[in-house]
C-alpha cells in the first residue's frame, strides 16, 4: 500500500446488496450459483487459515435461505480437504431456493453426515455435536432477517452461544439486523464473520460488530462497477492525505479559531475546546468565556488568547455580547468558531447562541448546550449560508430532530442521511463507531475509539479537533470533519494502548493528539490496516 492512494471502502444497505445481486446477473450473466461457490470458498477460506482443515472436527449449521446454502458450499470444500464434517439443517430442507437446493442435493449425495433440527430431541444432539468439534459454522439466518429471533432458531442460537467453540458466520452473524448491526433478539457470538461483496451497515454498527468477531470482507465475483458505485452513498472513514505543514508558515497560516464557550462552574469544556485545536497544529486559538469563568482558565492554559465576555447573573455569556462577537470574528479574520460547549441552558445564553449561530457568516461548530439551542429552531441551520457541523450524541440528536431513540436505532445511517440533507449540516452522530453525514447525502462510519473514550468532556476536544482539522488546511468541512473524528478516536486508542481504557480521560486523549497526527500525517496506511476490516 505505500505509495498508493488509500482505497476508499464502500458499506451497503440489506436494499443495496440486493440490487447488486441482481444487476450482477441481469447485467454481467454473475449468477447466483457461482456467487454461493465463491462465497462458501471463502467461508473455507477462512477456516483454513485460521483452524486449519485436515482432520478438523466441523458443524455446519445451515438455514433454509440462501446463507444456508453458502454454508453447505463450505460444507462440501471443508470434506473434500480432509474435514470431518457434520451438517445440521434447521427447518424443511424442502424450502431451499435455487441454488441453496442444488447445494442441498449435493452435499446429500456427497454422503455428507446431515442431520435436520425441528425439535428438543434433535437441539439436544445438535448440543451433542458442537461439545466435540473444533469450530462451527453458522449459516442460519442472513441479512433477510425480518423482527424478531425466534422458536427453534433462537434456540439453536442459544445453544451456539453456550458451546464455547470457535464460530465463524456466513456474511452477519444470525441474528443480527443487517441495516443497523440491532440484535433481535439474540444473535450468534462469532469469532470470524465473512461478509460477501460489500460490508453490510449491521456488521459494522455496534453491536453487530461485536458480534462479528474479526471480520473478513471477500468480494466474490462481483463486478468492481457495481461494489464501487457511486450511488452507494456510504463508506467507512478511511485517512485522506493531511495538507504540508509550510516550512515558512506562522500562526495565522494554521488557522485562527474561536471558540465560544464555558459558564461559571463549566470550566473544563472551554479549556478542552481551546486547548485540543492547538495540540492538533492549529495556530490561534482564542476563546470568549465569562469574564469572571476566564481567570480560572487561564490559569490552566496559558497558550490560549482569551476574550472576556458581559455575563448574566448566573455566570453565563450574556446577550449584549453578540454584535460584540460578530465585529470581533470579522476584524480578527477567524476561519471558524465553535459555539455551545459548557455554556449553560441558561434561556438568554440560549438566544445569544441561536442569534449567533444564525448571524455569522464562516463556517460554525455547534457542540452541547448550542445543540439544545438551535434545538428550539432548527430551521436556523437550513438558512445558514456558511458550512455547519453539529455534533450531537444520540439524545441530543433526538432532541435536534424530534425524533424516539429507537426511531434512529432502527435506521442510523438512513435518518442521518435525511437529517443531514433537511438541516443542510455535517453531522457527527457521536457513539461507538460515529457516524459523519453530508448535506449531499453521503454518510462515512469512522472505525477508530474505544468506550474509555465516553467520558465528559471528550466531545468538547473533538469540537477542538475538527476545527483544527479545518484551521491547518483541510478548508473542505466535510473532510476536516471526517478527520476530526478519525484523529479524536485514534488519539483516544493510543491513550487507551497505555494506559488502558478504563482510566483514560480528556486530558489524556488531549496529550496524545499530536502523536495521532503524526501517525496519520507519516503512515497513513497504517491506520489503514489497523482500522479496516481484511480483505480476502
Amino acid at each position: 500500500m505505500p505509495g498508493h492512494p488509500i482505497p476508499r471502502v464502500k458499506v451497503c444497505s440489506v436494499s443495496e446488496m440486493r440490487r447488486i445481486d441482481e444487476e450482477a446477473a441481469s447485467r454481467f450473466g454473475v449468477d447466483h450459483l457461482l456467487l454461493m461457490e465463491d462465497a462458501g470458498t471463502a467461508v473455507y477460506q477462512v477456516v483454513s487459515r485460521e483452524v486449519g482443515c485436515f482432520g478438523r472436527r466441523v458443524v455446519v449449521i445451515a438455514g433454509t435461505g440462501n446463507n444456508g446454502g453458502d454454508a453447505l458450499v463450505a460444507a462440501r470444500r471443508l470434506r473434500s480437504c480432509g474435514a470431518y464434517v457434520e451438517v445440521y439443517v434447521v427447518g424443511d430442507p424442502g424450502r431451499y431456493p435455487e441454488p441453496a437446493r442444488r447445494n442441498y442435493e449435493i452435499v446429500s449425495k456427497l454422503g455428507v453426515p446431515l442431520k435436520i433440527v425441528r425439535t428438543a430431541e434433535d437441539l439436544e444432539t445438535l448440543r451433542e455435536a458442537l461439545r466435540s468439534c473444533d469450530v462451527v459454522i453458522v449459516g442460519l439466518i442472513g441479512i433477510g432477517l425480518k423482527g424478531e429471533v425466534t422458536g427453534i432458531h433462537r434456540s439453536v442460537i442459544e445453544v451456539v452461544n453456550a458451546s464455547g467453540r470457535t464460530v465463524v458466520s456466513v456474511d452477519i452473524p444470525s441474528g443480527i439486523c443487517g441495516d443497523s448491526g440491532r440484535v433481535c433478539g439474540v444473535a450468534v457470538r462469532s469469532t470470524y464473520t465473512v461478509t460477501f461483496g460489500l460490508p453490510k451497515i449491521g456488521n459494522i454498527l455496534y453491536p453487530g460488530y461485536y458480534y462479528c468477531g474479526k471480520l473478513y470482507i471477500s468480494r466474490l465475483s462481483y463486478p468492481p462497477e457495481l461494489l464501487e458505485s457511486d450511488e452507494i452513498l456510504t463508506e467507512l472513514n478511511t485517512p485522506v492525505p493531511i495538507p504540508e505543514r509550510v516550512r515558512w508558515g506562522h500562526k495565522g497560516t494554521f488557522g485562527k479559531f474561536l471558540a465560544v464557550a464555558g459558564a461559571r462552574y463549566y470550566y473544563g469544556a472551554p479549556y478542552y475546546v481551546a486547548y485540543s485545536f492547538l495540540k492538533v497544529g492549529g495556530g490561534y486559538s482564542r476563546l470568549a468565556a465569562p469574564k469572571s469563568v476566564v481567570p480560572y482558565i487561564a490559569a490552566r492554559c496559558s497558550e490560549v488568547v482569551y476574550i472576556p465576555l458581559e455575563e448574566t447573573d448566573e455566570g453565563t455569556i450574556s446577550a449584549r455580547n453578540l454584535d460584540y462577537l460578530l465585529n470581533l470574528v470579522e476584524s480578527l479574520g477567524i476561519d471558524i468558531v465553535a459555539v455551545g460547549s459548557g455554556t449553560s441552558l441558561n434561556s438568554e445564553t440560549q438566544e445569544l447562541i441561536r442569534s449567533l449561530v444564525e448571524r455569522l457568516d464562516r463556517p460554525v461548530i455547534i457542540d452541547g448546550d448550542g445543540i439544545t439551542a438551535v434545538a428550539h429552531d432548527p430551521s436556523i441551520l437550513k438558512r445558514r449560508k456558511a458550512p455547519t457541523i453539529v455534533t450531537p450524541h444520540l439524545v441530543e440528536f433526538t432532541r435536534l430532530t424530534g425524533l424516539r431513540p429507537r426511531d434512529v436505532e432502527e435506521d442510523p445511517v438512513g435518518v442521518l442521511r435525511r437529517v443531514c440533507r433537511e438541516l443542510n449540516s455535517y453531522i457527527v452522530l457521536k457513539g461507538a463507531h460515529s457516524l459523519v453525514g453530508y448535506p449531499d447525502g453521503r454518510v462515512y462510519i469512522n472505525m477508530t475509539g474505544n468506550p474509555g473514550m465516553a467520558k465528559a468532556g471528550s466531545g468538547d476536544v473533538l469540537t477542538g479537533t475538527i476545527a483544527a482539522m479545518y484551521g491547518i488546511g483541510l478548508r473542505d468541512p466535510g473532510l476536516a470533519t471526517r478527520m476530526g473524528v478519525l484523529v479524536h478516536g485514534l488519539a483516544g486508542d493510543l491513550a487507551a494502548e497505555v494506559l488502558g481504557e478504563d482510566g483514560i480521560t480528556p486530558d489524556d486523549i488531549l496529550n496524545y493528539l499530536p502523536k495521532a497526527v503524526k501517525l496519520l500525517r507519516e503512515s497513513p496506511e497504517t491506520v489503514f490496516r489497523r482500522y479496516i476490516p481484511e480483505f480476502l
